[in-house]
């Protein structure tokens, strides 16, 4: 089902631009920056402008809009496409033109579902136009990778509009204690991967479990993380792949 992308919880990745600003302890390790460097680029660096992108970039998520009914007959749901992996969309040094385009082009394809995930969520309301925030194509979602930087984020998304709210709990950095998920409807949680990972204790990734099935929640196990590799899925024999109900 992928298309350009190795993250299993989505079809297809779409980037407006590469670039953002590192804003928290989730950033230390980013991939995205990593990936960039190796790249040739430096997208991450104070002062640096961004990458801009590709009309021919651009026009994939058209092509997959028009491929939408070819998709839905095969899979019974839309495709998924996460935007944005090698960006923030509502990084505040973003330009104002590539992201109002990008509006333009979910707007343009009402059959894939847009999720957006962001660090950020302050600025959802800020940046996004306001009939845009609750369509049933949009799924917007906040990193959550400790208390201190992390449970803010879920607090202001759980105050944002939406018609769907998800959770990326990676990298889970710490015990996060008691979450109330009310108004989220899908939590994602991984361990950290690659050069300089910390890794993640195995009751800290239980306990969000127990509580997302306490509350009916969505849970999706990603990986455990690793120096090396990403260290498997499988949590006492069994995988947690669950997608929200209206996915």
């Amino acid at each position: 089902m992928a298309e350009e992308t190795n993250i299993e919880w989505c079809d297809s990745t779409f980037n407006p631009w590469w670039g953002c600003t590192k804003i928290g302890a989730g950033c230390d390790n980013c991939y995205a920056a990593a990936l960039d460097k190796r790249t040739g680029g430096d997208h991450w660096a104070k002062g640096t402008d961004y990458r801009i992108l590709s009309d021919s970039n651009w026009y994939k998520p058209l092509r997959w809009q028009k491929q939408a009914a070819q998709f839905y007959a095969q899979f019974e749901r839309r495709r998924r496409v996460f935007c944005a992996s090698m960006a923030d969309v509502f990084d505040n040094r973003a330009q104002v033109s590539q992201r109002e385009r990008l509006w333009a082009v979910v707007n343009d394809t009402p059959d894939l579902n847009w999720l957006l995930l962001t660090k950020r969520p302050k600025n959802i309301q800020r940046f996004m136009p306001e009939a845009m925030l609750t369509q049933d194509n949009i799924w917007l979602g906040t990193t959550v990778e400790n208390r201190q930087d992390g449970l803010p984020r879920l607090r202001a998304l759980k105050n944002t509009p939406a018609a769907l709210r998800f959770l990326s709990i990676e990298p889970l950095l710490e015990d996060l204690g008691p979450l109330d998920l009310a108004g989220i409807d899908w939590v994602i949680v991984g361990g950290e991967s690659g050069p300089g990972a910390r890794p993640m204790k195995k009751k800290w990734m239980l306990n969000i479990k127990q509580q997302c099935d306490q509350q009916g929640v969505a849970f999706f196990f990603k990986q455990w993380g690793g120096r090396q590799n990403k260290g498997g899925c499988e949590v006492e024999g069994e995988t947690y792949k669950r997608w929200p109900l209206s996915a």
